[in-house]
């Protein structure tokens, strides 16, 4: 599948919940960041929601919630106070199923009518965990498809392939795991049978927009698959399409200072114009960033707005 005649014309991103808030950002350039006043209520925790819309070349706008938060108040809220109506949703895409993304979902979808499908990846239900360096457990989070399935107005769309949402938004399917580039997040385990084995991600998704003249956005959850197994991926779909930004996390917080270095440097390759690093990427990789990246790697906070 190649898709790189299949573009969007803009998009607007905004950062509904990430693990941080700072309410006196200055707006510049294509962000706009949330100020004193209603935004104070705003709130972060632990956890990944993006809230993205993608017109096309017929002024058509295609509506996405990617991801949920941890907690059932937090994504509410905080929809609330940004004037997102998560009825409006055209898609719902969970990122993969770990607990600080899809933990607002049934809550949210208890209390709204949204009439959306969720997409997801067939293996991203089941029971995970943590093993924390102390041998303890953290966890177990149990994602239970049936569960899901009731609290859905429509049915969902569980594959493993690339799913077309709009003219030039995608989401990943399954990313292989190739680049010797990406180290596997080794604490994280699943429950197969009445063992606990590694997790080996495959459900994790990214989503991609192709932007008419600038290349693609590549968004992502946690980036278990990897961040360069996820940019391989989106060249296989969209092959020549140049990298326009990056958005998400990049889980490179277990990582130590050479290794960020030898990842870092190896983004750069890439060229994004932009790079917002949110949520599990760690404090030492976002600073790692900022140093290499300037300004093309602004600070996030829950409420950020982006246009491209």
């Amino acid at each position: 599948m190649t898709l790189y005649d299949n573009h969007a014309r803009s998009m607007t991103l905004t950062v509904v919940v990430d693990n941080l808030i700072n309410i006196f950002l200055p707006s510049q350039g294509p962000f706009t960041y949330p100020q004193p006043g209603r935004h104070s209520s705003l709130l972060g925790e632990q956890g990944l929601s993006l809230w993205i819309e993608a017109t096309d070349a017929q002024d058509r706008t295609t509506r996405v919630l990617y991801d949920f938060g941890r907690g059932e108040y937090v994504v509410r809220n905080n929809m609330k106070l940004l004037d997102i109506d998560p009825a409006t949703a055209d898609y719902m895409v969970l990122s993969h199923g770990h607990v600080d993304h899809y933990g607002g979902m049934l809550r949210l979808l208890d209390e709204n009518p949204i009439s959306a499908p969720l997409v997801a990846h067939p293996m991203a239900f089941g029971t995970r965990g943590i093993k924390r360096a102390d041998g303890e457990l953290a966890g177990p989070w149990v994602l239970e498809r049936q569960k899901v399935e009731e609290a859905l107005a429509v049915t969902p769309i569980v594959s493993n392939e690339p799913q077309n949402l709009a003219p030039g938004l995608f989401t990943s399917g399954s990313i292989a795991h190739t680049s010797p580039l990406d180290r596997p997040f080794k604490a994280a385990v699943r429950q197969e049978d009445d063992a606990w084995v590694a997790d080996e991600f495959q459900d994790d998704q990214a989503i991609f927009v192709n932007l008419q003249g600038r290349g693609v956005v590549v968004m992502t959850g946690c980036c278990h698959a990897g961040l360069f197994n996820t940019l391989a991926r989106s060249q296989e779909l969209f092959p020549g399409a140049p990298l326009y930004a990056l958005v998400g996390g990049l889980h490179w917080n277990f990582l130590g200072e050479k290794d960020l270095d030898e990842v870092i440097e190896a983004l750069a390759a890439y060229n994004p114009q932009w790079v917002l690093a949110t949520h599990c990427t760690g404090a030492l990789a976002i600073h790692k960033l900022r140093v290499k990246f300037g300004e093309r790697c602004p600070f996030n906070t829950v409420g950020l707005r982006c246009n491209w």
